[in-house]
């Protein structure tokens, strides 16, 4: 297959390496990832500036040092978000995938941080063009057992994508933070619910100045009989959950429109 391979780490991060590594055995690689780091931009586009894209050469020594012929990498940066990525390389960089893979993220994306996930965003992009899309996220922000999951991914890939039946459809997948032996398994759960302090954390800088950080440390947790993508990565599963961009409240859309007519 063709692979569009995007992340949201950047272009050098662990993650996307183990990823590429792993896809190129066996198919057509093509990189387009962040220059820098865009953690938890969300869905952004970069509207008032120019992006710049570079080709790159950082896939190269995996070649060079594999004992066995690894296909060669097409890869670039761009200078813009996860969703910049994914535009720029297929409406400009002539990529021309079957499927588009965000990842391997270097920390969970569970639950509704999926909404502020740059590499949850980037395959919700790739879903909007058309393309099957998967964000694929490791758990923690540790840098053991990437290899561990890219295998796992990679041998099962036609398992996921045979889960993308309709198009402008993504999953997301997140591995425990575990070696491969340790899996317990593959469980499909819905969003768990995440809840963050509203107030950030007040912190002084060099200059005596007061400056907010965001805060990490959650309000929830999971209970003890939940079925929530975070509750199974928790207990050493691998997550899968279905995902479409379409956030209409179709439930109360008649009692809205029953409303309107009565105001008008």
């Amino acid at each position: 297959m063709n692979i569009l391979v995007v992340n949201d780490d950047g272009y050098n991060a662990p993650g996307i390496a183990a990823l590429v590594r792993e896809l190129r055995k066996e198919h057509d690689v093509f990189v387009c990832a962040p220059k820098e780091n865009q953690s938890a931009v969300g869905h952004g586009l970069t509207l008032r500036r120019l992006l710049h894209a570079e080709k790159v050469t950082v896939f190269d020594d995996d070649a060079k040092n594999s004992e066995r012929e690894l296909k060669p990498v097409t890869a670039f940066w761009v200078d813009g978000t996860p969703a910049d990525c994914v535009r720029v390389a297929l409406g400009n960089l002539s990529a021309e995938p079957d499927i588009v893979i965000s990842g391997i993220n270097q920390a969970p994306n569970l639950g509704t941080d999926v909404l502020y996930s740059g590499t949850v965003s980037a395959a919700e992009e790739a879903a909007m063009l058309g393309y099957r899309a998967v964000a694929v996220s490791r758990d923690t922000l540790g840098t053991d057992y990437f290899d561990d999951a890219a295998v796992h991914f990679c041998s099962n890939i036609d398992l996921f994508l045979g889960c993308l039946t309709e198009s402008h459809r993504l999953l997301n997948v997140n591995y425990p933070y575990l070696p491969a032996n340790e899996y317990r398994g593959i469980r499909v759960g819905y969003l768990a619910e995440q809840i963050y302090p509203i107030a950030y954390i007040e912190i002084k800088d060099e200059n005596g100045s007061i400056g907010y950080k965001t805060p990490s440390n959650k309000l929830t947790s999971c209970a003890e009989h939940d079925t929530t993508d975070e509750k199974f990565v928790r207990d050493g599963f691998i997550a899968v959950t279905p995902l479409k961009y379409d956030i209409t409240d179709y439930e109360r859309l008649e009692q809205i429109a029953a409303f309107a007519e009565r105001t008008y």
